[in-house]
């Protein structure tokens, strides 16, 4: 993946090309192709390059257009090029190269702020207007690319990391008390912030303008949405199934666009397995746009719960394809110290981690994309909602069946909620929801398994959660949404614990000099699975339904028939069943007024007996290694 990086003045002071080669420093591993930067009298840009495709050969960034003044700097990939490059020149855009990025240039020309409205894929660019004075910004519909920036009232600076935000280094960085309150107690509501005081991220589907002229300061907007309400399209479920497997492997085929060998990640689960398919289909039907695609795996511990290469195996024996496998890396406690401070963020998860050398693997055999099967359980997992979806349609005697079925698996008590909550409640309409809403106080998500909590922190950091979930419950309109389903499904989109997620893969896989693409959610496949009919995500106890059954001919028995799901909590317990002097000793020594003594060594009695909480022990450490980060450099 490429960076980019900014620095705008508002003040008519000239730039600092010091500071925007340190911010393209920061981000060097970004840079494999080679660094440039552009200096103008009011701006500088600087371009990281890790090519992945022919046409992005074409053309340096940063690109500028000596007709129009602009000058734009992009990380990503368009997955409509195509399409776009045919509607621009039936409006006489002069197009120079093939590149995606002059492609977003002529959309800017021809559309303004709207160009996002015509552009899909994964990427994050901005566009500076020499002319106007503009700054242009903005994000994927889903945010699978990262972009942060800083404004003090006189100057703009972006990056695509933290790090290189903190780079330009003319500015004292602090810990933003409310970032670190949210991950101490694992209880996210702001999904703009970072874990730096000032240092901001830009959200999915939006873009950020500001205007140098009048000296208007960044201003953020969301431009788009997935439907919200569900639309029947075929009377037949076959035509849905043969529409959703028609539809994946044209994501497949528009996130394959590489000059390289493409490598699919091969869990051997639902989604992964199921890309790798539709990418060797389209190999074998000669419209696979990559010289060759090729499948990657890891091996857990044998006979442990992370241990699912037999199902990798039998993908490949299915599809005639070799799977390479690799063993999980765990590395020890120093690389994720060099890692915060390098980053200037809160440490990987050790299960995401684990997968470096699978990507080293890729890495060798010459790929630059890896195709990866997150968003099956988003979009097509379902949800308990389509009890109430069947109630809606009257569908009496399938709800019985059902209903039965729940009964002989969980019991009647259990049952009897599902069908209140998940069935009966959500036919109010959205009026009686915000009456509901106002009745009831915003509630800490916490529940018994954990003891009620978060007891290990502070009543400080408590009582600035309360202020954090008032200010989230007030502000939230996702009540609105009518459907419970898909009001469910736009939530975990707008939840801002995925996007720091997605902004934390991403640069992972671009430290290990791999470009992350993911088709499961891309626009057209994210638009499709909102409007589908809950009846095709879940049925007669079967999740991801339409996914499965569009899949019958593309992958082995044992796949479509397999109902686990690996773990990689041994990665976790490397590390945490060794530091019981940590949480127990060193973190509440030093975090006064942040931590609950007590309550954190609780914490690590309960993950000592049951395996649970390593999430929350992991963030506790994270949290820890920045304030002694903060500390050691003031």
């Amino acid at each position: 993946m490429s960076g980019i990086a900014a620095i705008i003045r508002f003040d008519g002071h000239p730039v600092d090309g010091d500071a925007i080669r340190r911010m393209t420093g920061a981000m060097a591993y970004r840079g494999r192709d080679g660094i440039r930067h552009d200096f103008r009298q009011t701006f500088a840009l600087g371009h990281c390059a890790f090519h992945t495709t022919a046409e992005a050969l074409e053309a340096n960034m940063p690109l500028a257009s000596a007709e129009s003044g602009l000058v734009i700097v992009m990380d990503g990939y368009l997955a409509n090029p195509d399409e776009l490059r045919a509607e621009l020149v039936t409006r006489n855009a002069r197009l120079r190269n093939r590149s995606d990025a002059e492609l977003v240039l002529h959309a800017f020309e021809t559309w303004g702020e709207r160009c996002v409205d015509h552009l899909e894929g994964e990427f994050a660019f901005l566009i500076c207007d020499e002319r106007q004075g503009t700054v242009f910004c903005a994000k994927d519909h889903a945010g699978m690319r990262p972009l942060h920036y800083h404004w003090d009232g006189r100057r703009l600076l972006v990056a695509s990391d933290i790090a290189g935000v903190l780079a330009a280094g003319d500015f004292v960085p602090r810990l933003d008390a409310d970032s670190m309150a949210e991950h101490l107690a694992s209880e996210f509501y702001r999904i703009d912030a970072t874990v730096w005081s000032g240092v901001m991220r830009l959200p999915f589907a939006s873009t950020l303008i500001a205007q140098q002229a009048t000296g208007t300061g960044p201003v953020c907007s969301r431009y788009w949405q997935p439907p919200l309400e569900v639309r029947e399209l075929y009377r037949k479920d076959e035509d849905y199934f043969a529409h959703y497997r028609e539809m994946l492997m044209d994501c497949v085929r528009r996130a394959s666009r590489s000059h390289a060998p493409v490598a699919c990640e091969v869990s051997g689960g639902h989604d992964s397995s199921a890309l790798f398919a539709m990418a060797c289909r389209l190999q074998q039907r000669h419209e696979l746009p990559a010289p060759d695609v090729q499948g990657f795996t890891m091996a857990g511990e044998p006979g442990s719960a992370s241990d699912e290469v037999a199902f990798a195996r039998d993908v490949g024996r299915f599809l005639g394809k070799s799977i390479h496998e690799a063993t999980p890396f765990v590395p020890d406690r120093s690389w994720y110290e060099e890692q915060v401070a390098r980053d200037r963020d809160m440490p990987y998860f050790p299960n995401s981690v684990s997968m470096a050398n699978e990507v080293a693997a890729a890495t060798a055999q010459g790929c630059r994309v890896l195709i990866d099967g997150e968003g099956g359980d988003e979009f097509v997992g379902g949800s308990a909602f389509y009890l109430n979806e069947m109630i809606r349609a009257g569908a009496l005697g399938d709800l019985g069946a059902e209903l039965r079925r729940l009964v002989a698996r969980r019991g009647w008590r259990v049952t009897g909620k599902a069908l209140f909550w998940s069935g009966i409640r959500p036919l109010g309409p959205p009026a009686f929801n915000g009456m509901m809403r106002r009745l009831r106080k915003p509630r800490a998500p916490w529940g018994e398994h954990l003891g009620i909590g978060p007891h290990w922190v502070s009543a400080s950091v408590q009582d600035r959660l309360a202020q954090l979930r008032e200010a989230d419950w007030r502000d939230d309109r996702s009540w609105q949404v009518a459907d419970p389903a898909r009001r469910k499904m736009w939530r975990e989109l707008l939840n801002p614990w995925f996007e720091q997620l997605r902004d934390c893969s991403s640069r992972l896989v671009a430290q290990l000099g791999m470009e992350l693409r993911t088709p499961m959610y891309s626009r057209r496949y994210i638009e499709f699975a909102f409007a589908l009919p809950e009846r095709l995500r879940i049925r007669n106890g079967m999740t991801k339904y339409i996914h499965l059954r569009a899949m019958q001919a593309d992958l082995p028995e044992s796949v479509l028939e397999r109902r686990s799901k690996a773990e990689f909590s041994f990665t976790f317990d490397r590390h945490l069943k060794a530091m019981a002097n940590v949480f127990c000793e060193e973190i509440p020594a030093v975090a006064i007024g942040e931590v609950c003594g007590d309550g954190l060594r609780n914490l690590y009695a309960n993950y000592s007996l049951t395996s649970g909480a390593v999430w929350e022990l992991w963030r506790v450490y994270g949290c820890h290694l920045l304030r002694q980060q903060q500390t050691d450099s003031a």
